[in-house]
């Protein structure tokens, strides 16, 4: 008994707060609260008869989510889930983990004072989305001049190929840049509505694209296996797909074959770009969709690579909630699968 008291003591001595929610007789309750949770989620008595409202602690979101683990038990020993939520009496960013207390009807919620990893964020973000911002407007005049002296025919053979080389080069950083835009698109709160996107239709205009653009004889194969819609933003879609179809084409050898497949797999839908290129070595796999990491740097900047391509691939997929797996053996090829979940589809097609 004292020992519990003594633990007790300590909990509430933490910097985190710390909360414990049970299910006991046919109800959902919070049973304890230390100090810091008091504070962060302004608990009106931290103490182990606290019978406080979900909701007036969580958010609506999160307080579900506590209630349906609670009450439908954890199936296959739910893994520990994240989840963020604001403030109510700052203007501050509180990080909520979740865990399932072992052979206990209870969940254990330790709460953390995000405020000032976010506020760094935000300040990352919205950095790299105003330079790069400010850098297209000089770079599109740049780059408007140097196509103009290139087409001029009585340069000498020097500045001829100083010029095309800065051409080149200007070419190559407004990608970077408009990667560095997509990427901080994506991180801010910018918030567009979802809709039910023709996967089909997408996935042909893209195929058009790569067949039009396919100057090195590559054999590009599409099989459609399901006509599913996906519950998405097309734009974005649309930028994570034809990334890896890109990547595909320029990582493997003239004449190569790639093939894109779209198909219904048991826990949704799965989309897939396999090629028989060059490959990636085993080490590299777990550091594709780390921003300006490079398998062989020398050879990502010959084919006009930014180092953000799945970068962007990985956020475009978090924001639907879908996951990127990839596969690869060098001299052999690589399969990039995007598998989104039965939730994020759409039913019926789109006209």
């Amino acid at each position: 008994m004292n020992q519990a008291i003594d633990e007790c003591k300590l909990l509430h001595q933490l910097a985190d707060g710390v909360v414990v929610v049970a299910y006991e007789a046919g109800s959902v309750r919070v049973v304890f609260g230390n100090t810091a949770a008091k504070t962060l989620l302004g608990m009106s008595n931290p103490s182990s008869d606290d019978t406080s409202n979900l909701v007036q602690l969580f958010d609506d979101e999160i307080g579900q989510y506590l209630l349906d683990r609670l009450t439908h038990g954890d199936k296959d020993g739910a893994a520990d889930a994240c989840f963020y939520q604001k403030n109510a009496h700052t203007d501050g960013v509180l990080q909520l983990s979740i865990t399932a207390v072992p052979n206990h009807p209870q969940l254990l919620v330790v709460i953390k004072d995000y405020t000032r990893t976010w506020q760094l964020e935000q300040m990352r973000t919205d950095f790299v989305g105003n330079v790069s911002h400010e850098l297209r407007t000089p770079l599109t005049v740049i780059l408007g001049y140097l196509e103009n002296f290139g087409m001029m025919d009585d340069l000498s053979p020097a500045l001829a190929r100083g010029t095309k080389l800065m051409h080149e080069q200007a070419i190559r950083m407004n990608a970077l840049i408009n990667d560095l835009l997509m990427l901080s698109r994506l991180e801010s709160d910018e918030t567009k509505p979802m809709v039910a996107v023709n996967m089909p239709r997408l996935l042909m205009q893209i195929f058009d694209e790569a067949q039009a653009t396919n100057k090195a004889g590559h054999l590009i194969d599409l099989h459609l296996d399901t006509d599913k819609n996906i519950l998405g933003i097309e734009s974005y879609l649309y930028s994570a797909i034809i990334n890896l179809v890109v990547n595909a084409i320029k990582y493997t050898p003239a004449g190569g074959e790639i093939d894109i497949s779209y198909e219904e797999i048991a826990d949704g839908v799965q989309l897939s770009v396999t090629d028989n290129g060059i490959g990636i070595a085993d080490e590299h796999l777990k550091r594709l969709t780390e921003r300006f990491y490079r398998v062989d740097s020398g050879r990502s900047r010959a084919t006009g690579g930014t180092g953000l391509g799945l970068a962007i691939v990985k956020h475009i997929l978090a924001k639907h909630h879908a996951k990127l797996h990839i596969s690869s053996q060098q001299g052999r090829g690589s399969t990039f699968r995007m598998i989104f979940p039965t939730t994020q589809l759409a039913d019926g097609l789109m006209k």
